[in-house]
């Protein structure tokens, strides 16, 4: 007596099983996902309400100036990437919803095959029901081991209906749960599209905002021009006062029987400790704390053009980060004072050492460390000063090389939400 069944083919359980897996795999893909745009999102609004706060400042003051201005400019950009920042929530949700759907449907032709191959299993389970017809079938059996791999069978083929039944419920339970989770995170995104609406109008009062400063400092032409080659001045002073300091503190060599005048190459040799600081400081790259607690870039490093007068082009050494008033400027790094100087009209500036590297903080109205002192990170180093441009507290990085002195631009070294 022979008896017939019909067990799911293995290419079709594989498929499932890799179905579901793919399925599981982009749920935790999106997730991340999700949670990074979130992330940046979160960011982006914790700097847009810093940036008010300080346009606010200023509007209370009852001055209209070119940080005023190069603040509503950030607020404009910071505003214009968290618009791009909805965008993409939105289209990671039309993506994962098209890329599911698919994928339902696929698990959907799968759950067909299985259902009529799980039906067979009930026919064939339904005429061979009596204990008679299975016990013939074991009787049959030419020899004890064939009728033990008979009696295995008959447990496996209902081993396998039940399996393939759970298999069955599974895949349609993660589906619906699936469909369901979209629709909910579709309603989420829908209510997202209402506060980047809202976004978008606060964006052109930022940009009307900027207009009308622009028009007020614009008329204020000659007074800019004068600030501007003041500046240019102070920072003509810094930068060689720095070079100065520096230079004097790494005690240049000149070599024997060189004449008098003649340059000298400076001492790059580090102390072991001085070393580890060294190379602690490049390892944090992109992790230093911001030198104030809140705060906005308004000035970047390198050359740019000014934000008012025409054909001017600004040459920074470093960041500018406006804050609020009495604000405390802090150290990137742990290191070493290793100069305190003063600008004659520009405050005071700090210098620290981290191995070769040098971060200097400056228009500072006080001081609160000492030459020599060793600090921490984000220890106090001084108060930021605050004139007729408002609170903003300049930093800057230089690295000591065989070449002589480099200025790197400080940014890229901050943390960043």
């Amino acid at each position: 007596m022979s008896m017939r069944h019909s067990i799911p083919s293995l290419p079709t359980l594989q498929r499932l099983v890799l179905l579901l897996l793919m399925l599981f795999a982009a749920v935790d893909i999106s997730a991340q996902s999700k949670k990074e745009l979130e992330k940046k999102r979160a960011a982006l609004d914790k700097q847009i309400k810093t940036t008010t706060a300080l346009i606010d400042q200023a509007r209370k003051e009852q001055r209209v100036t070119q940080e005023q201005l190069q603040l509503l400019e950030s607020q404009i950009s910071a505003r214009e990437e968290l618009i791009n920042a909805m965008n993409g929530e939105l289209r990671k949700v039309d993506q994962r919803i098209a890329e599911d759907v698919e994928l339902v449907a696929s698990l959907k032709q799968d759950m067909v095959k299985l259902k009529e191959e799980y039906a067979r299993m009930l026919q064939f389970a339904y005429r061979n029901r009596s204990a008679y017809d299975r016990m013939s079938y074991l009787f049959a059996a030419n020899s004890f081991q064939q009728a033990y791999r008979r009696s295995r069978y008959l447990a496996q083929i209902a081993e396998q209906r039940q399996r393939q039944a759970a298999l069955i419920e599974e895949t349609r339970t993660t589906i619906d749960e699936r469909l369901s989770g979209l629709q909910v995170q579709r309603e989420e995104k829908t209510k997202l599209m209402s506060q980047q609406q809202a976004e978008k109008q606060r964006l052109n009062s930022d940009r009307s905002g900027q207009q009308s400063a622009l028009t007020n400092l614009k008329r204020e032409e000659g007074r800019l021009r004068d600030t501007q080659k003041k500046q240019e001045s102070q920072r003509r002073e810094l930068d060689a006062a720095i070079r100065k300091a520096i230079e004097a503190e790494l005690k240049p060599k000149a070599k024997p029987g060189a004449k008098p005048g003649t340059a000298a190459k400076l001492d790059l040799s580090l102390t072991p400790e001085a070393k580890e600081l060294n190379t602690d400081f490049e390892k944090n790259k992109g992790k230093l704390p911001w030198p104030v607690e809140k705060g906005v870039i308004t000035s970047r490093f390198g050359k740019q053009p000014h934000p008012v007068l025409k054909g001017i082009v600004i040459e920074n050494n470093g960041i500018d980060i406006t804050t609020e008033k009495n604000s405390s400027v802090r150290a990137l790094f742990r290191g070493e004072v290793s100069s305190v100087i003063v600008i004659p009209g520009a405050g005071k500036a700090v210098i620290i050492s981290h191995g070769v590297y040098r971060t200097v903080y400056s228009n500072l109205r006080d001081v609160s460390v000492t030459k020599g002192q060793k600090v921490d990170t984000k220890a106090t180093v001084g108060t930021v000063l605050t004139d007729d441009n408002g609170s903003v507290a300049h930093v800057e990085l230089w690295k000591i090389t065989a070449e002589g002195l480099v200025k790197v631009d400080p940014a890229p070294w901050l943390f960043r939400d």
